[in-house]
Order: C-alpha cells, then sequence, then structure tokens
C-alpha cells in the first residue's frame, strides 16, 4: 500500500499526519509512506526524524497577504501542481491524504486529475480557505466538530477526530501525583508574547492565592528570561522554559492548562481530558475563537480574549478554576468525551476502506 500525506507549515498540521503514516506502518507493515510539504514554517524537519521520506514542491501562503503575496501564491500553483504530477505518476499511491496548508492544493489538484482517491482532515470549527478548496474534490473529509459539517459537504464528512500522537496518548497512562494541584502555559512552539505578558502582571495577584500550586510555564525563545525573572521576584516557584520536549509529561502533571486554541493543542487536550483556559490567537482568520468556544460550550473549558487579557483577569479566571478540584473534574470529563483517543486508528481502518472499495 503506498500513501501520500500532503501538508504542513505548522506542527498542528503535520503532526496529526505524523501519526496517521505511523499508525498505517503498525496496521499495515508493508505500507509505503511519502509526505510532501515545503521548507516553510515548521515545514518538515519533523518527518525524517520519523523515518518517512520527504519530497517538497512550490505553494506560498494566500490568507492574511498582500496584492503581491496574494499573486505570488496563485502564481506558485502551476509550479507546484506541475512538481506534485510528477511526483504522483512516479511514487503511484493509492490515497492521497491532506493534513492541512496550503501546499495541499497543488497535490489534492493533480490527485484529482489522476484519479487517485483522496481524504483531507479538517481539525478547525471553521475549514480554512485550503480545505474549502479541496473538500469538494475529496472522497472523504475527517472532521473532530460536529458545528463543521455546515461548512463542508455532509455526505462526505466522517467525524471520527483528529490523530495524537502516540507519546502523548501516554500520558493518559500517567497518574497525577496526589497534592499540590499544577498549572500548565503553553503558548505553542513560538511562544505566547501576550500570555506570557499577562502571567507576569498576573503574578502578584496569584500569590494572594488561598493555597499553593506548581507552575510549568513554556514561553518560546524571546520571553523566557523575561518570565524567569519575574517569577523570581514574585517568589513564585515555576518550571520556565523556552521549549518543553516531552509534553506527555507534561500533560500528565497537569490540573489545568492555558494555552491557545490550535486545532492540534485541543486534539491532545480532549484526548487526555484536562481542563483548559484558552486564550485564542487572534490573527487565525478566527478558527482558534471558534474552537475555543466549542470547548467552551461543552464545559470543557473556559475563555479569554486576546483583546481582554490581563494580568488581573488571567489571574482571577486561574484561581476561579485551581483551586477548585471538582470543577476541574467537571471539565475534565468534558473534554474526554469530546475526544477520541482511537482517531488514528478509526481514520486509518476508514481509509484502507476506501482504498480496498468498501467505504
Amino acid at each position: 500500500m503506498r500513501i501520500i500525506i500532503a501538508g504542513g507549515g505548522t506542527g498542528g498540521h503535520l503532526y496529526p499526519g505524523i501519526a496517521l503514516a505511523e499508525t498505517f506502518v503498525r496496521l499495515q507493515n508493508k505500507t509505503q509512506i511519502l509526505f510532501i510539504g515545503t521548507t516553510q514554517g515548521i515545514g518538515t524537519s519533523p518527518i525524517p526524524k520519523k523515518g518517512f521520506d520527504l519530497e517538497t514542491v512550490a505553494a506560498t501562503g494566500f490568507v492574511g497577504k498582500g496584492l503581491s503575496g496574494k499573486l505570488k501564491s496563485l502564481f506558485s500553483i502551476p509550479k507546484g501542481l506541475g512538481q506534485s504530477l510528477g511526483i504522483l505518476k512516479k511514487f503511484k499511491p493509492q490515497l492521497v491524504i491532506g493534513i492541512g496548508g496550503y501546499v495541499a492544493v497543488p497535490v489534492m489538484l493533480a490527485a484529482t486529475l489522476l484519479r487517485i482517491k483522496r481524504v483531507i482532515l479538517e481539525p478547525n470549527v471553521m475549514p480554512g480557505l485550503v480545505n474549502k478548496i479541496t473538500a469538494p474534490l475529496s472522497h472523504l473529509v475527517i472532521t473532530t466538530f460536529e458545528a463543521s459539517n455546515q461548512h463542508l459537504p455532509r455526505h462526505k464528512i466522517k467525524r471520527l477526530g483528529i490523530p495524537v500522537r502516540p507519546e502523548i496518548l501516554r500520558a493518559k497512562d500517567s497518574q497525577k501525583s496526589k497534592g499540590t494541584a499544577t498549572l500548565v502555559i503553553l503558548g505553542g512552539s513560538q511562544g505566547a508574547h501576550s500570555i506570557n505578558q499577562a502571567m507576569i502582571e498576573a503574578l502578584p495577584f496569584l500569590k494572594k492565592a488561598p493555597q499553593s500550586f506548581s507552575i510549568i510555564h513554556q514561553t518560546g525563545k524571546t520571553d523566557s528570561e523575561d518570565v524567569k525573572t519575574a517569577y523570581r521576584k514574585s517568589g513564585l516557584e515555576a518550571k520556565v522554559s523556552a521549549f518543553i520536549d516531552d509534553m506527555a509529561t507534561t500533560y500528565s502533571r497537569a490540573d489545568l492548562i492555558i494555552s491557545r486554541a490550535g486545532a492540534g493543542t485541543l486534539s491532545e487536550i480532549a484526548a487526555l481530558g484536562k481542563a483548559a483556559l484558552m486564550i485564542p490567537f487572534p490573527y487565525a482568520a478566527g478558527h482558534q475563537i471558534e474552537n475555543a468556544k466549542a470547548f467552551v460550550e461543552i464545559g470543557a473549558a473556559e475563555m479569554i480574549l486576546d483583546q481582554d487579557l490581563s494580568g488581573e483577569a488571567l489571574a482571577k479566571a486561574i484561581l476561579a478554576l485551581i483551586v477548585h478540584p471538582a470543577r476541574l473534574k467537571k471539565m475534565e470529563k468534558a473534554a474526554l468525551q469530546h475526544g477520541n483517543v482511537n482517531a488514528a486508528e478509526d481514520i486509518v481502518k476508514m481509509c484502507i476502506g476506501l482504498i480496498e472499495g468498501s467505504a
């Protein structure tokens, strides 16, 4: 079996694709996987480390660009399409999976022209431009939110959830230590300056908490030293890191997670059943706000909009949750009901059925 997985640009796109690839190989050990991506953003750097082959094609973003950027994006499509046709003809895949990111457009167009079966993953409530373009061309559209149905071809939708990396799922089997609660602050691989700044401003308010709690804070490279200094001056102990390599252990310790509302992070939070305070990234075309709203509606999270974020508001929201275990437990249960730890396996089995003509 030969499978192409196309997409990338962010970890939220790329890591579900890697989880799918690993599951294909586990269930069908003779499966050959080829990733197609770009060299931009997070690009494709984790793929060779995982032992998978990689090709790159020309593709640039369209949304949020000026006129020259939009023209560059449009002009890159014919070149990317030609490159994709060449790769697909050589590799001869039985299935092409689009995992999001603008590189998926020329690859999915090429697969359509060559009559190769096609699947896309839509992890957000609101589909992005790429999936709006490629969904009508696909045989199967995998979603995680019920609300996505109104934006995509309903007859093609299977709500199976988004794959989570196996190393993350290991946290589900870890037991949280009893005693002091743990607050985990995640800004994504690049950090989140507004969250870091608000947390610094929140420290005087948090010192007045009726009970102590541990803090793990992932800052990104830019703010790391400033945040460490702020904790040291406040007298509050915290483990501050620019990056966290062992996310499974970090998740296993968390009682409350503060994060953006990217689809990748939310799929991990749901699969592990973690309570969250979400601060959506304001420049994500509204995707993250809609994702966070969906989690708030099911009782799995609380939300502060970035425009409303301040130290006092953040501290108030943290203290309303972190010192109330019963409320956190209720949120954890709601998150767990939304997640699907078997998403990767469910999707792979559906894809195999599509290839074999039974789906």
